[in-house]
C-alpha cells in the first residue's frame, strides 16, 4: 500500500544502470526515504542505459541521480545522496541500520558481500540484481532476516574478490532485473507474494530460466560468521 511505502525507507547501493530505473521506480511507488551510494562519475558511455543528461558528465552519479528522481514522484520521498562506496561509508560511521530494507545493484561481489553481512547483522532485508559479463542473464536474489543469506544463495559469489569494470550496458536486460528487484522489494514491504529467493533468466534461452527458494545452509561462509 502507499502508507507502508511512506512509512519505508530503502538502501540503494549503485546508482548506475540497475540503480537509477530502480529508484526511479519506487520513488514513483511512493517511497518515504530513499539512501543512494555510488562513488562513481557519470561517462558519455553510461548514457545509452542511464538517464543522465549530458551536462552530468564528470559529476558523480549518486548525487545526479537523486536530483533526477526528486522531480519524479508525486508523493513525499525523502532523497539522501553520498558520493561513497558501501564499504567506505560503514568506514565513515555512517548509520544505515534504521532502513526497512537494502538493495545492491552494484557489479561487483565484494560489495555484495560487504552489504549482505551488514544486512545480516542487522535483519535488514537486501535484494541484489545484476547481470552477466554478456548481458544475456541476469538474476535477482532475495536475503531476508533468518532465511538464506546472499552467501547461502551465491556461494561462489564470495570467492570473487576483483571489481570488473566495462560491464555490458545494454538496456534491455537491466529493465528486466529493475523490474524483479523492485517487484521483490514489494513482497520484503507489503508481504507480496513471492515463491522464491532468486529468480534467473537468460534473454536467448540458452539457459532454463529458473525461480527456486534456496534454504539456509549451516556451512554457508558468509552467514555462518555473522
Amino acid at each position: 500500500s502507499l502508507e507502508k511505502y511512506q512509512d519505508s525507507k530503502v538502501l540503494l547501493v549503485g546508482a548506475g544502470g540497475i540503480g537509477f530505473s530502480v529508484a526511479s521506480a519506487i520513488v514513483m511507488k511512493g517511497i518515504g526515504a530513499l539512501i543512494v551510494l555510488d562513488d562513481d562519475f557519470v561517462e558519455l558511455k553510461n548514457l545509452t542505459r542511464q538517464p543522465f543528461p549530458r551536462k552530468d558528465q564528470g559529476k558523480n552519479k549518486a548525487i545526479c541521480l537523486a536530483r533526477i528522481v526528486a522531480k519524479q514522484g508525486l508523493f513525499k520521498t525523502t532523497i539522501e545522496a553520498f558520493p561513497l562506496r558501501f564499504q567506505e561509508a560503514l568506514e565513515r560511521g555512517i548509520d544505515f541500520t534504521d532502513c526497512s530494507a537494502a538493495i545492491c545493484a552494484v557489479d561487483n561481489n565484494p560489495t555484495r558481500a560487504a552489504a549482505a553481512g551488514f544486512c545480516l547483522r542487522n535483519n535488514i532485508p537486501l535484494i541484489t540484481g545484476a547481470v552477466s559479463r554478456d548481458a544475456n542473464l541476469m538474476y535477482c536474489s532475495v536475503q531476508e532476516p533468518g532465511k538464506a543469506c546472499f552467501g547461502c544463495i551465491l556461494p561462489n559469489s564470495l570467492n570473487d574478490d576483483s571489481y570488473p569494470c566495462n560491464l555490458p550496458g545494454i538496456i534491455d536486460i537491466i529493465q528486466l532485473v529493475s523490474g524483479f528487484t523492485v517487484y521483490a522489494l514489494d513482497t520484503v514491504l507489503m508481504q507480496r507474494h513471492r515463491e522464491w529467493n532468486i529468480k534467473t533468466i537468460s534473454l536467448d534461452g540458452s539457459v532454463p530460466d529458473s525461480s527456486v527458494f534456496v534454504q539456509k545452509k549451516t556451512a554457508c561462509a558468509l552467514c555462518a560468521k555473522e
